[in-house]
């Protein structure tokens, strides 16, 4: 008996209680709740970390403990933020509509299908695109650029341009970055 008390526990503090919170998160908070409810619940229930003056929109879609987000970072519609391995992003970074950024892969090759597990870094005053997808284990360097609907499999080099399916490089972008970013539409409209 004991033992299936111990089960019990642990099922519903290891599975049960984060599937709660982060189906709330995503279902109730992340779509009908204001930023400042938003993004309490995210900090209190999912252990996200989220800097001074950054905003996670309306409509995107978060999973797992391991979320850090920096200073003045803009967090568009619908993207899909995979913690479930750490998740860096910096300050001053823009990440535009509909982004995929997974943390988790699987292995083809393995008779088990087993995950792969590889952090994603994305550094300070990074643009990505809308409907880019950031493969697991990138880092994306400090002012980068990912062009819109990129497919992001390699490490992307500091103030450079990427775009493509894969990404390639394009150009150099300016060092001389001065912004700060600060979007927080109304509701799920462009409208600030």
């Amino acid at each position: 008996m004991l033992n299936l008390i111990k089960r019990i526990y642990r099922f519903t503090r290891w599975r049960f209680k984060p599937a709660v919170c982060f189906y709330l998160g995503n279902h109730l908070f992340m779509n009908y709740m204001p930023y400042s409810i938003r993004h309490s619940f995210l900090r209190r229930f999912c252990q996200v970390r989220i800097g001074h003056d950054s905003s996670i929109a309306m409509g995107c879609f978060v999973t797992g403990y391991h979320i850090a987000i920096g200073n003045n970072t803009v967090i568009n519609r619908y993207t899909y933020l995979d913690g479930r391995v750490p998740l860096t992003i910096g300050n001053n970074v823009n990440i535009s509509h509909y982004t995929l950024i997974q943390t988790l892969t699987h292995d083809p090759q393995n008779p088990d299908f087993v995950c792969l597990c590889k952090p994603v870094v994305i550094e300070d005053h990074v643009w990505i695109g809308a409907r880019a997808i950031i493969s697991p284990g990138v880092r994306i360097g400090e002012g980068a650029v990912v062009g819109a609907g990129s497919v992001v499999t390699r490490d992307v080099e500091p103030y450079t341009i990427v775009a493509g399916n894969p990404a390639r490089f394009l150009k150099e972008r300016t060092r001389d970055l001065r912004y700060k970013s600060s979007y927080f539409p109304f509701f799920d409209t462009d409208i600030q």
